[in-house]
């Protein structure tokens, strides 16, 4: 019984610390008609971690509507999907050569790849799936999200899937991004470090959501009210992540709290 137990216990923390190294998708609008789709870990890597052999994710973009610098991916485009996204197109993003992310922290997104949007659509959106959607859930080989790599680096060790889902901004409204002035951009947070209150100014648009999170990437605070100031006077000394996001934008900021 004692051995059953052991081996019990061996198992679920194995599996928990697969678990553990994670990433979470989402899609970035830069400036004008260019995105960035990004990975944001959930756990620091000193070194290029891992070495990535399947990589995929889709793109939702309204019918007609192309897209260019595509890096490294095959972007083919499938038209009938109308039961789902009515004038609209998808377009997986499917790696073709295996790659290494650089070393990276918990919180702050590395780019995957940036890519503009040919055309100037005004209308319909852009949208990166998640895997419950209706669409992946029909044709999940063709639509699904992967994240694959070997947590050593080493080609020989079997490849785990390291997708965790979505986080931050994954849809944007063409509508409402061929308006003017609807960058991230100027903003200011101080003091930092800090010691107890943070305040964030100087935003061209006003912020829909603040999101802090720890080193391991463990979100601490979420706050939808109120978002000019952060009281971080209970949080413990240390590094923590500040997600600021308005409707069509959001950006990371490093935080010391003494």
């Amino acid at each position: 019984m004692k051995t059953r137990l052991l081996l019990l216990l061996a198992l679920t923390f194995g599996l928990t610390m697969q678990a553990q190294d994670t990433y979470e998708l989402t899609l970035k609008y830069e400036s004008a008609y260019s995105f960035t789709v990004q990975a944001t870990p959930n756990f620091t890597s000193t070194n290029p971690h891992p070495y990535i052999n399947d990589q995929n994710f889709t793109i939702i973009i309204p019918n007609g509507v192309t897209l260019s610098s595509t890096g490294l991916y095959s972007v083919p485009v499938f038209t009938a999907i109308d039961a789902y996204y009515p004038d609209h197109d998808a377009i997986p993003f499917n790696l073709v050569s295996d790659i290494v992310l650089p070393a990276h922290t918990a919180g702050v997104p590395l780019d995957l790849v940036t890519f503009n949007v040919d055309g100037s659509p005004t209308s319909g959106t852009i949208k990166l799936l998640g895997n419950t959607d209706g669409l992946v859930l029909a044709a999940p080989a063709q639509f699904s999200a992967k994240f694959i790599g070997t947590l050593s680096g080493n080609l020989m060790d079997p490849a785990t899937d390291n997708y965790a889902g979505q986080t931050g901004t994954v849809e944007h409204n063409f509508a409402t991004l061929s308006t003017v002035g609807n960058e991230l951009t100027g903003y200011s947070v101080y003091p930092n470090p800090a010691t107890d209150v943070v305040t964030i100014n100087g935003l061209e648009n006003e912020l829909s959501k603040v999101e802090v999170y720890n080193i391991t990437g463990q979100r601490v605070l979420t706050s939808t009210t109120n978002m000019e100031t952060i009281n971080v006077a209970a949080f413990n000394a240390g590094v923590y992540f500040v997600k600021l996001s308005t409707e069509v934008a959001s950006t990371t900021i490093k935080l010391v709290k003494e």
